[in-house]
């Protein structure tokens, strides 16, 4: 309708005032409405025609589109009934006709509706035309004869249907031909998309560049297969982005009298402290930029906006949620909410959830059996009515991914629900704060809701009997100590593993590389290799003065490096491991269930062990970035990550395990060791010393690098001395 009076410049009557000069436009598009006037002075002028497609021509497309065009002409939508009028028009009568029925206190409109039995209609055409019939009976013979109801038309007589109603004197007008919602109404029928189409090229075909068609939907051509036919014939996109919806609440819903802006910028002011502390620390918390559109955003505030739109679209399966209208009546239905509260009013979080409970229980992702837990809590007090709004509060939120790189970080805290509950911005805030703690209590102890760790979650039978299982599980691990050592043996040695056994080293000018040998346990690595051995423990089967007494012992010529992870988050760690067997053992235990409570359920312990398998690895790199490194001799690491630690520590092993490999050190071994493979038995290389070191270690030296490593396995080493082969 917008674009219909924007089209045609439309002049307002009581003031004169026109489309375009009220409306607020960017200077391109003013230009171009600018251009289509003089493109209409050039014509026959311009016109709009704008409807829903479906809205009474039954499965005809064709009817349909031409039912909003001969409205647009301020003609019958019905084929027929508007035939009869451009008839009478074309023949001179029309006017005649049609006082002659008004003057009897009839509205002509309406008595078509019945024109085939109409007496008034067939009086007044034999009074203005005395040859069409001979009497009143066979008139309306005729009328049914000459203008049937058809169930459909052709594409030739929808052209020419659209010339007679828009061209009656052959030349078309510029016209633009809005079709609402056309998306919804192909839908995925490919039959109504061939005659969009087949229509829209034969409107082409026969009046050129005059007319332009514009098809509105809510989503994307290309999101239906059926649609995508049109894309050729409907070949500039617009897509509504997130600031438009916005802009469009903004500007249309919550618009400010000028007047009173001052007084609700005060208002916002005096409460900053409050705004600021809501939801601090999520993704969807206070953000600088919040506060340019703090006024015009008012009663609504940008964080809890933004917890709508991650709550809308988690609950969306009808694909409904991004759509511009559904915002705009939440929005809209929001201020009418509030309208009548004093200054300082805001909408609380919880009010999405009265909008769309309907539509959630309809989609099936609200149950009937929660929905019922949720508004049984209003018992006519206020604390039931608070309780109420929390357990809605709690749904939402526990309706939020919490997969990682999607998940906002909002949980179902007492802080947090307070945050998203708050509607008087000077009162409600401390009160809240106050009372949520002892009405949550209350709705764990009344089995309404369960607590877990510090947020809380809607209960259900089937979730009860989940629950029951899962905290059994949970509590026969943690009163198995050897059970829960077992796993966190296997959970450190797994993050050492990932974080340092990577770890490649290149010794000397030769670069030949080595690897570090990680070994676990009480006992000290054996056995003479050629890794670097790194004796890892950790301080729930060791403790920090032993295993420097071992680093001691063992003396500044041991290569072996010595790994301490101390004992931290040790507490936390048991929980959350607990948390993870037990959330997966319940689900190999419960396996899939077919009811939507046992599905409801099962979801809430996939989502469970997702949260407990993110905060595990979360705890474990925490516990092992803070190990200690200490080389043989006593002496600790001090650089600052764990990696940088091993690094150092690594290389002066190298010099303690291969104490000679300086002696033969050399880069061009390489080539001696490639010419060894070609089988080449010319000298390869001369070792030249300086007679400091003794034959038998230089030969040693030698002999050491050529047969170390993968470079040197075929290969053998010759000396001028004869005993030293």
């Amino acid at each position: 309708k917008m674009l219909r009076f924007l089209w045609t410049d439309y002049t307002f009557p009581e003031d004169g005032a026109s489309s375009r000069g009220l409306a607020r436009l960017p200077t391109d598009v003013q230009d171009l409405l600018k251009e289509i006037t003089t493109l209409g002075k050039r014509a026959a002028g311009l016109h709009a025609a704008a409807g829903t497609l479906g809205a009474g021509a039954g499965d005809s497309v064709r009817l349909a589109l031409l039912g909003v065009v001969l409205k647009s002409a301020n003609l019958p939508e019905s084929y027929p009934q508007a035939r009869f009028c451009l008839w009478l028009k074309k023949n001179g009568i029309y006017e005649q006709v049609r006082d002659a029925v008004e003057a009897q206190g009839r509205g002509f409109r309406r008595e078509l509706n019945d024109m085939y039995v109409s007496p008034l209609i067939a009086k007044g055409l034999l009074a203005a035309d005395p040859n069409f019939a001979d009497s009143e009976k066979d008139a309306r013979a005729a009328l049914r004869l000459q203008f049937p109801r058809p169930n459909d038309i052709t594409t030739d007589e929808f052209v020419t249907a659209l010339q007679d109603a828009l061209a009656p004197d052959g030349e078309m007008p510029c016209t633009v031909i809005i079709l609402d919602e056309v998306q919804q109404y192909i839908g995925d029928d490919t039959g109504r998309s061939f005659v969009v189409q087949e229509v829209v090229e034969a409107c082409s075909k026969r009046f050129g560049d005059r007319p332009l068609f514009l098809g509105t939907g809510q989503t994307a051509l290309s999101g239906t297969p059926a649609l995508q036919r049109l894309q050729g014939r409907f070949t500039v996109n617009v897509e509504l982005s997130d600031t438009d919806v916005e802009t469009v609440t903004r500007r249309v819903v919550l618009a400010k009298r000028p007047d009173r802006v001052n007084d609700i910028r005060a208002t916002l002011d005096g409460n900053a402290g409050e705004l600021a502390r809501h939801l601090v620390g999520t993704k969807i918390g206070p953000r600088s930029e919040d506060k340019s559109v703090l006024v015009e955003d008012y009663p609504l505030l940008p964080v809890r906006r933004r917890f709508w739109e991650h709550a809308l679209r988690a609950v969306d399966r009808a694909g409904t949620a991004g759509q511009l209208r559904t915002q705009l009546r939440i929005v809209y239905d929001a201020i009418r909410h509030t309208a009548d509260d004093p200054l300082g009013t805001v909408v609380p979080a919880d009010f999405l959830f009265e909008e769309i409970s309907a539509n959630l229980l309809q989609s099936g992702v609200l149950l009937r059996e929660l929905n019922q837990t949720i508004a049984s809590q209003k018992d006519g007090s206020p604390e039931g009515h608070l309780k109420s709004r929390l357990c809605a509060l709690v749904f939402l939120i526990r309706k939020l991914p919490r997969d990682a790189g999607v998940d906002i970080g909002v949980r179902a805290t007492s802080e947090a629900l307070a945050d998203l509950l708050v509607k008087d911005l000077a009162r409600d805030g401390a009160a809240l704060r106050r009372q949520l703690p002892k009405l949550l209590n209350d709705l764990v102890g009344a089995g309404t809701l369960m607590r877990l760790d510090n947020e809380y979650s809607l209960q259900t039978r089937e979730s009860s009997e989940w629950e029951a299982e899962f905290r059994n599980r949970q509590a026969r691990l943690v009163n198995d100590p050897t059970r829960m050592s077992s796993i966190r043996a296997q959970l450190l040695g797994a993050s050492m593993q990932e974080s340092i056994g990577s770890v490649k080293l290149l010794q000397g000018k030769c670069k030949e590389p080595r690897k570090l040998a990680l070994h676990f346990g009480d006992e000290p690595p054996q056995g003479a290799t050629h890794e670097i051995p790194v004796w890892i423990r950790d301080g729930w089967g060791a403790d920090d003065k032993s295993v420097i007494a071992d680093s001691r012992t063992a003396g500044s010529d041991s290569p072996i490096i010595h790994v301490f992870v101390p004992k931290t988050l040790a507490d936390a760690l048991a929980r959350v491991i607990a948390a993870q067997s037990a959330a997966k053992a319940t689900l190999d235990y419960k396996g899939v269930p077919s009811s939507t409570e046992g599905i409801e359920a099962r979801q809430g312990m996939e989502t469970r062990l997702t949260e407990a398998g993110y905060s595990l690895r979360t705890l474990v790199v925490e516990v092992v970035s803070g190990a200690k490194v200490y080389q043989g001799g006593g002496s600790e690491r001090l650089e600052g990550a764990l990696l940088d630690k091993i690094k150092e520590a690594a290389n002066a092993s190298l010099d303690r395990l291969f104490y000679e490999f300086n002696d033969a050190d050399d880069h061009r071994w390489s080539k001696v060791i490639e010419r060894a493979r070609k089988g080449s038995d010319h000298p390869l290389a001369v070792l030249d010393y300086s007679g400091k070191t003794e034959d038998h270690q230089v030969c040693s030296a030698v002999l050491s690098l050529v047969g170390s490593g993968k470079k040197g396995k075929d290969a053998r080493a010759h000396f001028s001395d004869p005993p030293y082969g």
